[in-house]
């Protein structure tokens, strides 16, 4: 999944607030929050590391289905042993509705998310890619909105600031699209050359002819699958809550949606190219050597866990802050590492996105301390121990925000 924000829960119990990442996974409660913000911006830097290593491997001849299949083989066995032993009590058995829930996660984290990122990322750039991000927020705000689970009051500070940071939000995402401006710090080299391409040219046996005619430019291809990637994503995020309930095991439930991506993944490979020999599985260089171990042990495990843990100690508000600092990031290391030139249109497009990226953010917040406030009302104040919950009480899907 591109700058992959992979995901991350709370499972409320009877006898408290009980944690899907077991203790002896993670540091001891008797932390400092200095240590979370220092946590999450090793995050973000991992994300950010992901979008230079998965081009360098690209370009380097990989094919971006066997990148998604490593490197969802690499965290499967490091993150499937550990979900063995760690939730061998907690995890519930195998349901035919649980299977088709992990399958949908599969096909929409793993296999939609992660092969429309790597498709935008080789027609556009890595700065581009971390700048489309921001965009996974809104879409599953109007996603959750449209299946009712988010409430959109317009009388309301917090609706009108989700309404405007969408808005805004996707007038970034045109802006990066028809507006190129000029280099504002020329690296040395150009984006991909803005020539026509068939997007269905693959598929040229199973759609009809003016379908697969149909060219567009490579640029403009490229933002589409990014935005593409993050309506996937979206409904990824969506879709977890409820699967979540039925499967309350986290660490279980990421491995098990690894292993049906796999599976979907090799089914996707051979029909999008007709045939895939064992010769073509091999890894020829280092780079795509260094780009598959990176995607699977950092971005897929590493951060996986690192990330949970600051939802678990700082909350999930504070870890969606520091989403657009990966767009800082791969900013800097593109230009300076890949010699990527910046242009005007990014600069203006990704400041717009971060713009609306956080006022629907800050809605969310503001949406959360009134229901805090309308739970604390409801409750003698001599009741400390629901108090603890009332935070948890007041989550919703907005919440469980990453980066692919």
């Amino acid at each position: 999944m591109g700058s992959e924000a992979e995901n991350f829960g709370v499972q409320e119990s009877k006898e408290g607030a009980q944690t899907l990442i077991p203790s002896s996974v993670v540091p001891s409660k008797s932390h400092s929050i200095r240590i979370v913000h220092l946590a999450l911006v090793i995050v973000q830097l991992g994300y950010a590391g992901l979008q230079m290593f998965s081009r360098v491997a690209l370009n380097a001849g990989l094919n971006q289905f066997l990148l998604s299949l490593y490197r969802n083989m690499v965290a499967l066995a490091i993150l499937g042993p550990i979900a063995y032993y760690y939730e061998r009590e907690i995890r519930p058995p195998m349901s035919l509705k649980t299977f088709g829930g992990l399958n949908l996660l599969s096909l929409t984290g793993v296999v939609g998310s992660q092969q429309l990122f790597l498709a935008g990322l080789q027609l556009t750039s890595p700065l581009m890619a971390a700048v489309s991000q921001n965009m996974i927020p809104v879409f599953t705000f109007l996603l959750a909105a449209t299946l009712g689970f988010e409430e959109v009051n317009m009388r309301r500070r917090e609706g009108i600031a989700k309404v405007i940071g969408t808005v805004i939000c996707i007038g970034g995402a045109i802006t990066m699209s028809v507006y190129k401006g000029i280099a504002v710090f020329n690296g040395g080299s150009d984006m991909p050359e803005a020539d026509l391409k068939l997007p269905f040219g693959d598929f040229d046996a199973f759609l009809p002819h003016y379908i697969v005619q149909f060219s567009v430019n490579k640029y403009q291809l490229g933002i589409a699958f990014l935005l593409m990637n993050c309506i996937s994503w979206s409904v990824y995020l969506t879709a977890q809550g409820s699967i979540l309930r039925l499967y309350p095991a986290l660490l279980s439930m990421t491995a098990a949606t690894y292993f049906f991506g796999i599976l979907q993944l090799g089914v996707v490979a051979v029909a999008s190219t007709g045939r895939l020999h064992f010769a073509e599985f091999s890894l020829t260089s280092w780079q795509q050597i260094v780009g598959v171990l990176y995607a699977g042990l950092i971005a897929s495990t590493i951060n996986l866990l690192l990330q949970t843990w600051c939802v678990q100690k700082g909350g999930p508000f504070i870890v969606s802050l520091y989403v657009p600092l990966q767009m800082l990031m791969v900013a800097v290391l593109s230009v300076l590492l890949l010699q990527d030139t910046l242009y005007m249109g990014i600069v203006l497009g990704g400041l717009l996105t971060v713009a609306g990226f956080y006022l629907v953010v800050w809605g969310q917040g503001l949406e959360r301390r009134r229901k805090r406030s309308l739970l604390a009302q409801l409750l003698e104040p001599e009741h400390d121990i629901y108090k603890v919950g009332i935070r948890k009480l007041s989550l919703d899907l907005k919440e469980r925000l990453i980066a692919n």
